[in-house]
């Protein structure tokens, strides 16, 4: 490809001839995109080529037979991609007439998006900008995209629904050296407690030598001198054994909260930097349990167990020395378990992996339950479905126990037979070393000494092959955790982002379209404005695009196509939380956090004075109810509110925004699910919010948007109509049909 928005893409050999074929010589492609759908929906190879000159469409079947269309760019009126399950179809308008032009599955959507904005783009007479735009973009819109679909943007294949990353690329030797950079920001305090742990092994690996000197030379000489002198020493030894224990103790402790302090304070950071998209796709259970139990079983390995490691491969080795340099026949005899030990480490460490992703998974499901059920107790009580949850949750409990039961059948197997094979090797030195002991070709004193050290050679050699259970144990928490790091926003912050000091609210929406779930468009092509200050009304029926409309001005999740202005700067350049600063919402299922009235009010502005909060209230009308509370601004408002009513739960968001004081304010529903008193209250307080502001209100009752300048209909995630009630009244269109509706449904709500 000579050049193009995206390199990774190369059309075969065949296709470069018939390319060649179709316009006569040799051309630069700006834009490639696979199809791989014949125009009957058979599976083949097909591309669309897009040249400064020609769209071209190359097919081949399976029988082998090509199929070449090329029209000249001037003769292209219109490009239209319609959707289906599974794939969609590209259409091209040339002539007035409609020509269904290339097929292809949804894996390959946004190529072809990509090569219709250059072609729009070529058409306009900025192709270059074009070019230089999607060769910055496709590639990390392409992995969103597939990511979406819960594909793999690397190899393509299908992402487990309840992991976050392809275990296919998974590389778990940098998941090991990535463990390891944790403890890293702390080697001096590690350094320091593995100097101390080399000391306590010290001391305890010389004390065989103390009954060899006992045996051989204090009793036969009765030495009195000597013994004294062994005495002392390991009087003064387990003295400094217990004072080095007491000092390790506590730096591994300090150390090992650390690091998981360190941890969790990273995931937690790096959830809050990710749009909504990751956690439309995640339980809430599931994020806990990162945050929770994975840190937990991650800290253990990084403190001890990567110590341990080292202090029983370096206790294994001095021993071993030590074990030949007193009678180097026993030492061969004592490596004979040797190779089955490691073998069979290698064999368990394959089998626990799965295992404990099994169980952690079982564990993150009833995580998930509880954090899903328990807010919602009023509902399972009003239901009287307290059994059919019971149900549930033993259900998930009893996967959780099978699970475990299958990790546990693991390693108590393996254990024990771990312990039995070493238990051969005590079983043949005692033999041998009994047979040399008695014929007179080792001494007494040796004997002891090497049965001394033979149980510390093979305990670290235990522990050695035990570490598989701990690495596994620990290389499963951190797969999970680095699964959270590793993943991507979806949107992008470029490093020159810039910083909104102040905003007047204007915004522009150009050509919008987003998908969700990387196939269905909840928004398609949709174009406005609304000016500073301005009261502009979302309309539509449920499912219209309202919401999703929102969620993409407060830059929740990026546009797919499209740009959105704010004061005339593309909101992709802008910080995401510049953006949010300036922009005030009220939702229709409002929030609260579980702390005070007055906390809550403030969220926004948490420097903000009890003067500053109380005027708030004042102009949202929730003064009143809040002073009949039992602790006034300081009552405690329960967990998501439970201790309000709707209506009063309203008022304080209300509160919240306005003390927020922002440029552009969002209304969701605001009045929505309420009784005609509280409305009248709520509609009040919102005419003192929207005083001043760019204000984009949604509404199912249009009485609330009286005060609308201009309203947007949205039907099906299109723009359908755009005016002023008046007018839009007068199309009789689908504004009018709604008004209709809702005014035969008030004659029968009245009578």
């Amino acid at each position: 490809m000579e050049s193009g928005e995206y390199a990774d893409l190369q059309l075969p050999e065949w296709a470069e001839e018939a390319l060649l074929e179709a316009v006569g010589k040799d051309v630069t492609k700006l834009s490639v995109a696979q199809c791989d759908l014949s125009l009957d929906g058979e599976y083949a190879d097909g591309w669309l080529v897009l040249t400064k000159e020609h769209l071209i469409s190359i097919t081949r079947s399976n029988s082998a037979s090509k199929s070449v269309k090329a029209l000249p760019l001037d003769e292209v009126e219109e490009t239209i991609v319609e959707a289906f399950v599974g794939n969609a179809k590209f259409y091209v308008t040339t002539n007035g007439k409609r020509l269904l032009f290339a097929r292809f599955s949804h894996r390959h959507r946004r190529e072809v998006e990509n090569l219709i904005n250059v072609l729009r783009k070529l058409k306009e007479g900025s192709a270059e900008a074009a070019l230089q735009d999607a060769s910055q973009t496709l590639k990390r819109k392409k992995s969103i995209m597939m990511r979406r679909m819960g594909l793999c943007p690397r190899c393509g294949n299908p992402i487990h629904p309840r992991l976050d990353i392809c275990t296919r690329c998974l590389n778990r030797s940098k998941v090991m050296i990535r463990m390891l950079g944790l403890v890293y920001p702390y080697w001096h305090i590690a350094l320091f407690s593995f100097i101390l742990l080399l000391l306590l092994s010290a001391f305890e690996t010389i004390q065989p030598l103390f009954a060899k000197l006992f045996l051989d030379r204090v009793i036969p000489q009765h030495d009195i001198k000597l013994l004294v002198t062994i005495a002392v020493v390991i009087l003064v030894i387990n003295a400094l054994t217990a004072l080095f224990s007491a000092i390790r103790g506590y730096v591994m402790a300090w150390l090992g909260e650390k690091i998981v302090v360190d941890i969790r304070r990273k995931l937690y950071e790096h959830i809050q930097s990710l749009s909504l998209t990751f956690f439309d796709r995640r339980d809430t259970g599931r994020i806990i349990s990162r945050i929770t139990d994975d840190t937990h079983r991650l800290n253990d390995f990084l403190t001890s167990g990567l110590q341990d490691i080292a202090r029983d491969a370096l206790t294994s080795i001095a021993i071993g020395i030590i074990l030949f340099a007193l009678h180097w026949k026993l030492a061969l005899i004592t490596l004979i378990p040797m190779p089955l030990l490691a073998f069979s480490s290698v064999q368990f460490g394959r089998r626990v992996r799965r295992l404990f992703h099994r169980t952690w998974r079982r564990w993150a499901q009833v995580t998930s339950l509880l954090a899903d059920k328990i807010p919602g107790v009023r509902v399972i009580k009003a239901f009287v479905r307290e059994q059919h949850e019971i149900n549930k949750f033993t259900e998930a409990i009893y996967d959780l126990f099978t699970a475990s039961l299958q990790v546990a059948r693991l390693w108590t197997v393996f254990f024990p037979s771990i312990g039995f094979v070493t238990t051969l090797g005590y079983l043949a030195i005692w033999g041998f070393g009994g047979y040399w002991v008695i014929t007179g070709s080792m001494s007494v004193g040796t004997m002891v000494a090497f049965l001394g050290y033979l149980w510390r050679f093979y305990a670290p050699v235990q522990n050695l092959a035990r570490i598989a259970h701990r690495l596994q144990h620990a290389a499963t928490a951190a797969e999970r955790i680095f699964e959270v790091l590793d993943t991507e926003s979806d949107m992008e912050v470029p490093p020159d982002s810039i910083e909104l000091e102040e905003v007047k609210g204007h915004i522009v929406i150009e050509d919008v379209s987003f998908s969700y779930d990387g196939v269905n468009k909840a928004l398609k092509g949709v174009s406005f404005e609304v000016k500073p200050g301005e009261m502009v009304g979302l309309v539509g029926p449920t499912g219209a695009g309202k919401s999703t409309l929102i969620n993409l001005i407060c830059r929740f999740y990026d546009p797919d196509e499209g740009r959105i202005y704010i004061d005339g700067h593309d909101i992709r350049n802008v910080k995401p939380e510049s953006i949010r600063r300036h922009i005030g919402v009220v939702l229709q299922d409002t929030y609260l956090f579980n702390g005070t009235i007055a906390d809550n009010i403030a969220y926004g502005k948490p420097d903000a004075s009890l003067e500053e909060i109380v005027a708030a209230a004042y102009m949202a009308n929730a003064h009143e109810f809040i002073c009949k509370a039992p602790y006034a601004y300081d009552t405690m408002v329960g967990e998501h509110g439970s201790h309000l009513s709707g209506g009063e739960k309203q008022r304080i968001a209300i509160a919240r925004a306005l003390l927020k004081d922002p440029a552009i304010l969002i209304l969701d529903e605001a009045t929505s699910n309420v009784d005609t008193e509280t409305e009248a209250k709520i509609r009040e307080a919102i005419e003192h919010l929207i005083e001043g502001r760019t204000t984009i209100a949604i509404a199912h009752r249009f009485s609330t948007l009286r005060n609308a300048k201009k309203l947007i209909v949205l039907d099906r995630g299109k723009l359908v109509e755009v005016g002023t009630p008046e007018e839009l009244m007068a199309k009789d269109g689908l504004f009018a049909r709604l008004c209709k509706m809702q005014a035969e449904l008030s004659k029968v709500w009245a009578w």
